[in-house]
C-alpha cells in the first residue's frame, strides 16, 4: 500500500505541472473547482487509508499479545494490565494501555515492574514501525522493597519488513528507582540477520546489544563493589537459524538441535573496583541451562575475589589456589596503576562459577 499511494500522490503532482505548463497561464476560478475536488478526494483517500492501515495494526497487536503472553509464560513470566484502549483514527494513540505489569510468576525472587500508562504509535503512513512510550513512570517491586520509578524518556520500537521481524530498540533514559538507584541510560537493540544457506558457516540470525551506563546505586545497599556503574556493554550474537514456533521453547530446542549458540564478541564492564572486558560463547544443554566460557582481562579482579572472600560468598579452599594463580600472572600494565591487570578465563556451568577451570562458587548449594 505504501508504494501505491507514493506513486499515486506522484503521478497526481507531475499531471498538475504538465497542465499548467501546456495552459501556460495561472490556474483561473474555472480550474479551481476541479482541483479542489481532486485535493479533497486525495485528503479523503488518505484519511480512509491511514484508517485501514490502523485497524489492520490493532488486529495484528491483538493477535501477537496472546502469542507473547504465551512464550512469557513458558519462562515463569507474565502480563496485567489495568485497562486496555484501541483507537483507529489518526493523531490518536493506536493503544493506550493503563497499569502495565511485568511480574514474575513462578521465581522463588518475587518482583514486578509496572508503568502507569503506555502509549504506542504507529507512523503516520504504514505500519512499519510501532512505538511503545511509557509517559508517566510507574513502580518497581522485589520481594518486599516497593519503590516509585521515573524517567524522562522511554520507548519501545518494533519495527517490521514485509510482515516479518526486523528490529527492536528499548531506550529508557534518566531512570530513578526512589532510595534504590538512578540510571542515566539502558538501551538495547536486536536485529534479525539473514543466516547464511551454507551449512558449513555459522552465521548470526539476530545480532543484539545491550548497554547501562552510569548507575548510581544506594549506597545504604550492601554490596562488595562501589556505588557506581559506569558502564556495563555485551553484544551478543544468536548463531545459526532461529525459526520462531508457536511453542517458545520449541523454537529454542530446534535452534539448539541444529548446532545454535550464543557469540559475545565483547563484553565490558567498569564498576569499581572491577574493569573487565572479554569475549566468548554461551552454550545450552538439554535442560536449557547455560553453560558460559569468557576470555578475561581485567583490573581490580583479585579485590573484588578479597571482598567477596571476606563475605563468605566463595569456596574459601578453591579460592586460595586460584588466588595464587591468579598472583602468579597478574601484572602492572602502567607503573602507576593501583590494580593489577589478569588476562586468565571465567566460567559457568552446572550452577558453578568457576575461574581457572576452578569453582569458587557452587550456586546450588
Amino acid at each position: 500500500m505504501k508504494p501505491f499511494l507514493r506513486n499515486m500522490l506522484l503521478k497526481f503532482a507531475e499531471i498538475i505541472g504538465k497542465t499548467r505548463r501546456y495552459i501556460g497561464i495561472q490556474i483561473t476560478s474555472t480550474y479551481k473547482p476541479v482541483f479542489a475536488c481532486l485535493f479533497a478526494f486525495s485528503i479523503v483517500f488518505c484519511g480512509i487509508y491511514i484508517t485501514a492501515s490502523r485497524n489492520l495494526a490493532i488486529k495484528t497487536i491483538k493477535k501477537n499479545l496472546s502469542q507473547i503472553i504465551n512464550h512469557l509464560n513458558e519462562f515463569g513470566l507474565d502480563i496485567a494490565y489495568d485497562n486496555i484502549e484501541f483507537n483507529s483514527m489518526m493523531f490518536y494513540p493506536l493503544v493506550k494501555i493503563e497499569g502495565l505489569k511485568i511480574y514474575s510468576a513462578t521465581s522463588l525472587n518475587e518482583w514486578a515492574l509496572k508503568f502507569n500508562t503506555v502509549k504506542a504509535y504507529p507512523n503516520i503512513i504504514g505500519t512499519q514501525r510501532l512505538r511503545f512510550q511509557s509517559i508517566d513512570g510507574g513502580t518497581f517491586k522485589f520481594n518486599e522493597y516497593n519503590s516509585v520509578m521515573s524517567s524522562n524518556e522511554t520507548f519501545l520500537d518494533i519495527i517490521y519488513n514485509n510482515q516479518k521481524f526486523e528490529e527492536l530498540v528499548l531506550h529508557a533514559e534518566d531512570i530513578n528507582i526512589k532510595d534504590f538507584a538512578k540510571i542515566e541510560k539502558i538501551a538495547f537493540l536486536s536485529k534479525y540477520s539473514e543466516p547464511s544457506e551454507i551449512e558449513a558457516f555459522t552465521t548470526p540470525s539476530y545480532i543484539n546489544m545491550f548497554e547501562v551506563n552510569n548507575v548510581k546505586i544506594n549506597g545504604l545497599i550492601d554490596y562488595p563493589l562501589s556505588s557506581n556503574l559506569k558502564l556495563l556493554y555485551a553484544q551478543a550474537n544468536i548463531m545459526g537459524k532461529f525459526e520462531p514456533d508457536e511453542i517458545f521453547i520449541t523454537s529454542i530446542g530446534n535452534w539448539l538441535h541444529k548446532g545454535g549458540f550464543i557469540d559475545v564478541p565483547n563484553l565490558i564492564v567498569q564498576w569499581e573496583p572491577l574493569t573487565l572486558v572479554g569475549r566468548g560463547n554461551i552454550n545450552f544443554n538439554e535442560a536449557l541451562s547455560p553453560r558460559i566460557n569468557f576470555n578475561t582481562s581485567s583490573k581490580g579482579l583479585l579485590t573484588l575475589i578479597k571482598d567477596l572472600q571476606k563475605r563468605e560468598l566463595l569456596e574459601n579452599s578453591n579460592v586460595f589456589v586460584a588466588n595464587i594463580m591468579l598472583n602468579n600472572k597478574a601484572y602492572k600494565m602502567n607503573p602507576d596503576d593501583e590494580e593489577y591487570t589478569i588476562v586468565t578465563p571465567i566460567g559457568y556451568a552446572d550452577g558453578k562459577l568457576t575461574i581457572e577451570n576452578l569453582p569458587i562458587k557452587d550456586f546450588n548449594k
